[in-house]
């Protein structure tokens, strides 16, 4: 009975060292900084004219050339259920950019939903469009951004 034991627990164990060298080896190419994505947007825009939505996005002091995807979700306060998603172009230098135009005054804003390296981040950037009535704004009290998701599970 305690051979039996002894070999189960040895058994467990083995697994255990054999699931943590898997993880260290998959970890092993990756670097343990996070991901950052910066908006290069102005916070202001005219209603009924085009604008650049753009981000930089780096890990450490190197510009990612590499992101999986970078798509901005656009909404009016309020109306983030209305939601535009636009994917973003990118045009070299870690920076990633596309064109959004803003039919009508109010308050906007721009998620910037970034997954390179195996991370996710979700930033957002409010923009002013026009002269908004201040009594139209609903602010946006989400706690949605800015944190970094390994995507393989282990959280930043």
């Amino acid at each position: 009975m305690k051979k039996i034991i002894l070999m189960t627990l040895f058994s467990g164990l083995l697994l255990l060292a054999a699931c943590g060298e898997e993880n260290s080896d998959a970890d092993a190419g990756r670097s343990a900084e996070i991901i950052e994505t910066e908006f290069n947007s102005p916070e202001t825009a005219e209603p009924g004219e085009a604008m650049i939505i753009s981000v930089t996005v780096t890990q450490g002091n190197e510009l990612v050339e590499d992101a999986d995807e970078v798509v901005y979700e656009v909404w009016q306060s309020g109306h983030r259920v209305e939601a535009e998603m636009l994917t973003a172009e990118h045009i070299g230098d870690g920076v990633y950019e596309s064109e959004v135009e803003f039919d009508e005054e109010g308050l906007y804003f721009v998620q910037a939903h970034t997954t390179a390296r195996s991370l996710h981040v979700m930033p957002k950037q409010e923009i002013i469009v026009g002269n908004p009535d201040p009594e139209s704004i609903i602010p946006d009290d989400s706690d949605d951004s800015d944190s970094n998701v390994d995507m393989d599970g282990h959280g930043h």
